[in-house]
């Protein structure tokens, strides 16, 4: 649906497409709501990566903290992303194996497995807890995918229209092999170990139901996976900052003073993640993903309406827009405690500016014509004009 707009308007990044439309200033805003994104998604991998590495190490999760971070700045500074092509494909392969396997272990298990509707809560209804929670999940992913420049980039990347929508299908598609496996291992642990925690339930799986040359192969791609996650979004953050915040901040012109901004952009952001991490190990990994996607929601509107509707919202308009919206979906939860769900709280905010942008635009226009009509019935050589 956006894979010809986005490939028509001739841009190459999100951040270049809202600056032409709306102004400079929306740039680095955009960037530093992306930024927020993108640490939360970080967070949602550091938090796994951290209780692997406590388990497999039998450490504190303080210790496995420091080795992580040591991991993340080595995987950085040494050429790790340089050679994630490599290195990607050789993973994805032992990835397929390893799924491959789970999903035959845990589909023998679960068949030996009596009433699995009673294990797990609420039975297997996908709207047990109502259809707006599904939904929202449904629209945040998709918002938050839309927003993000390492997914957009497939489509500014492709050769041309056709191949940008294969893609798009192909990696949608490519997801369900990948989910299936690992909520088959979920369920047979909820059946058989209900006291394993549920960020836990997959490398247990691995790691006593697996064979165990396959177990330990498993474990260490799984540690893998999430330590260049981890690499790849930190860099990407501090990426970000770097280019559009700090260069701007203070003055960086110089390609030395602006790789020492960026590493130091990418430890400072190493440690905070890390640090946030530890402060909530208990919580939920989905609960991170979900709020990385959902504060898009200021920045999806926009972003839609530079595509189809350039003139419904004005430029002046643009970055209060975006932080309103970002805003709104940040407290919904943590601080206004409401039910409604923090996205389409995000999205009614940036509607709501989006009228008074509109509103204003045309009592404005109102005001203009009033005060020409005015002026030209005082003065009278107008009438001839």
């Amino acid at each position: 649906f956006f894979a010809r707009r986005f490939r028509e308007s001739g841009r190459e990044t999100i951040t270049q497409l809202l600056i032409d439309t709306y102004g400079s200033g929306s740039g680095p805003v955009a960037s530093l709501i992306s930024s927020c994104g993108i640490f939360f998604a970080a967070v949602a991998s550091v938090l796994p990566a951290i209780h692997i590495i406590s388990q497999l190490l039998s450490t504190t999760v303080y210790t496995a903290s420091a080795i992580l971070f040591f991991l993340i700045i080595v995987y950085i500074y040494f050429g790790g992303i340089k050679g994630a092509s490599v290195s990607g494909l050789l993973k994805s392969v032992i990835l397929w194996l390893m799924l491959f396997a789970i999903c035959i272990t845990a589909g023998r298990g679960l068949l030996k497995v009596d009433s699995i509707e009673n294990i797990i809560p609420h039975g297997l209804d996908l709207f047990a807890q109502g259809i707006w929670m599904p939904l929202e999940n449904v629209i945040s992913m998709s918002a938050g995918l839309l927003c993000a420049q390492n997914y957009a980039q497939a489509i500014f990347s492709a050769k041309d229209v056709k191949a940008a929508r294969t893609g798009c299908f192909a990696a949608a598609a490519l997801s369900l092999p990948v989910g299936i496996p690992c909520i088959m291992a979920s369920m047979y642990m909820k059946a058989n170990h209900p006291e394993v925690s549920p960020i836990m339930a997959l490398p247990e799986f691995a790691l006593h139901h697996l064979p165990e040359p396959l177990s330990g192969v498993t474990l260490g791609v799984l540690i893998i996976a999430l330590i260049s996650s981890i690499a790849g979004l930190t860099l990407g953050i501090s990426t970000l900052l770097t280019r559009d915040i700090w260069t701007r901040l203070f003055r960086l012109s110089g390609n030395s003073e602006i790789l020492s901004a960026n590493r130091l952009s990418v430890i400072m952001i190493s440690v905070l993640t890390i640090t946030f991490s530890l402060c909530h190990l208990e919580s939920q990994v989905l609960t991170w993903n979900l709020l990385a996607l959902a504060l898009r929601a200021g920045v999806f509107i926009p972003l839609v309406l530079a595509l189809y509707r350039i003139k419904l919202l004005p430029p002046l308009w643009a970055v209060p827009t975006m932080l309103t919206g970002t805003l709104a979906a940040g407290i919904a939860k943590p601080v206004l405690h409401t039910g409604i769900p923090p996205l389409f709280l995000g999205f009614a905010v940036a509607l709501l500016m989006i009228a008074m942008a509109n509103l204003a635009g045309q009592h404005f226009n109102y005001r203009v014509l009033r005060l020409m009509a005015e002026t030209k019935r005082k003065l009278p050589f107008m009438h001839h004009a």
